[in-house]
């Protein structure tokens, strides 16, 4: 007589039940783990805009402006997090003009705010690589990037007097940062 290899319906039960749980535990950290990637991929997005700036206004020794942008033709009265343009700005007025140059653009970020009371009209630099805004921090401000988490999951890119940007998890003043 032949001997029958195979589960019985008890241990397929329990082989589901088991599996079932692993993945009930595994859903929740997957989840954590794709809003992580999606702000990080963002605030990356964003802070190589902000150094292409910075380079292009040193290579090229004029003027670079970085401001929000929804439709990556100009500045426009849109969130930062819609999208933004970087361009040459001739004649420092924060548009784009028609002898501007439309360097490079970065999409909207998806489930993700991008929020700056400093460079809330754009974030403008000089030939020498520093920046020349009208905010009360001397010429330096932040931006804070949050998610559908909160401000406890909250980034800040901190754009010091040198013009050079840099990540926090507070804002420049030591402070947590607020969402929304």
């Amino acid at each position: 007589m032949r001997l029958e290899r195979g589960f019985t319906l008890i241990e397929m039960m329990v082989a589901i039940g088991l599996t079932a749980l692993l993945v009930g535990m595994a859903v929740p950290a997957m989840s954590s783990f794709v809003m992580n990637a999606r702000q990080t991929g963002a605030i990356n997005d964003f802070v190589s805009s902000i150094h292409l700036a910075r380079n292009t206004a040193i290579t090229t020794n004029a003027r670079v402006t970085v401001c929000a942008s929804a439709s990556g033709n100009g500045c426009e009265a849109a969130a930062w997090d819609r999208g933004w343009v970087v361009f040459t700005d001739q004649n420092n007025n924060l548009l784009v003009d028609a002898n501007d140059t439309i360097i490079s653009t970065g999409a909207a970020t998806e489930k993700l705010s991008i929020l700056s009371g400093e460079f809330a009209q754009g974030l403008q630099y000089r030939a020498n690589g520093r920046v020349l805004s009208a905010t009360a921090n001397g010429n330096s401000g932040q931006f804070t990037v949050c998610d559908d988490r909160g401000a406890d999951y909250a980034k800040v890119v901190i754009v010091d007097l040198s013009g050079r940007p840099r990540l926090s998890k507070k804002l420049a003043d030591g402070t947590p940062p607020a969402c929304g």
